[in-house]
């Protein structure tokens, strides 16, 4: 069941804004945003982001005649915390393959995920195949490429808040007022974008009692899946478009995926992006992401 609320958006030219309601999947409520009607597609957001992330691709897909919908991803605000407090990426894939149970009509999404959103994709085209008919993953390090960054000084030196962000109180030194962490990861990761608004959306999403803490559960539950040697690395034959951003640290060791997909597949690195190419080659990944699912996901 699904409940409607008021968006937190002002109108777009076209006078539509999408709509905020509600769903149970996977154990947890989660809040998400929808515009349009027609088949489903999925946009998962990542780390530090909201779903308002995606307020374009919902756009510009509802008006092809698609169902768009994004997630707030689990313990971001106001989707709950989970009570059980895992954030793996095992949990990140059943939420996902949960989401399209609940909210498609035939069982199936076309999915785009990125960074944590993009883990959930993975981790879905792993043990819930059937249920997506096409991705995009922007941004989301492979698990075989684990290995070659950590044994790289300067991919760590650029990762370095996967470890720092699993030190005990880094969670307090985080989500101190003004989220200045926030403003410093957006300004390393993508100095030419530039969004206030944007930015304040994500920190009012962060500041909610409890979210930051859970996001930064999300870096704990990945380590100790890939010590668990629980990480999805099972062929994948759906087909699957992986994007980079060449200043993204993901992009260094990304060919090492390629074994990893048997069906149609392409990975395309983008010159000069950073670390969110839907904003800041708006266009041309939102043409990209939409020239994927016609030509793999046709109706």
């Amino acid at each position: 069941m699904t409940t409607r609320s008021t968006a937190l958006a002002t109108p777009d030219a076209a006078g539509s804004e999408p709509a905020l309601k509600y769903v149970q999947a996977n154990g947890v409520r989660f809040a998400y945003l929808e515009q349009g009607s027609g088949p489903l597609v999925m946009f998962m957001h990542g780390f530090p982001d909201n779903a308002w992330s995606y307020r374009k691709q919902l756009q510009v897909f509802a008006d092809a005649g698609y169902r768009a919908v994004t997630p707030f991803l689990r313990g971001y605000a106001p989707t709950e915390i989970p009570a059980d407090g895992i954030f793996d990426p095992i949990a990140l894939g059943k939420d996902l393959e949960a989401l399209i149970a609940a909210l498609s009509d035939d069982g199936q999404a076309r999915v785009v995920g990125m960074d944590w959103g993009g883990t959930s994709t993975f981790q879905a085209l792993a043990t819930a195949p059937s249920a997506i008919k096409a991705a995009v993953v922007m941004n989301t390090a492979h698990p075989v490429t684990f290995s070659s960054i950590r044994k790289d000084p300067d991919a760590v030196r650029s990762l370095f808040h996967f470890y720092y962000f699993q030190l005990p109180g880094a969670d307090s030194s985080v989500n101190v007022e003004g989220l200045p962490f926030v403003d410093y990861l957006w300004q390393l990761w993508s100095p030419a974008f530039k969004d206030d608004a944007h930015l304040r959306s994500i920190k009012e999403t962060l500041s909610s009692p409890g979210t930051m803490t859970a996001a930064l559960k999300y870096y704990g539950g990945l380590f100790h899946a890939g010590r668990e040697r629980r990480l999805p690395m099972n062929e994948m034959h759906t087909p699957t478009l992986t994007i980079y951003g060449s200043n993204d640290p993901t992009a260094r060791y990304a060919a090492k995926e390629e074994p990893f997909f048997k069906g149609p597949y392409r990975r395309i690195v983008l010159t000069d992006v950073g670390h969110f190419p839907h904003l800041e080659r708006e266009a041309e990944v939102t043409g990209l992401i939409m020239d994927w699912f016609t030509t793999h996901a046709a109706d």
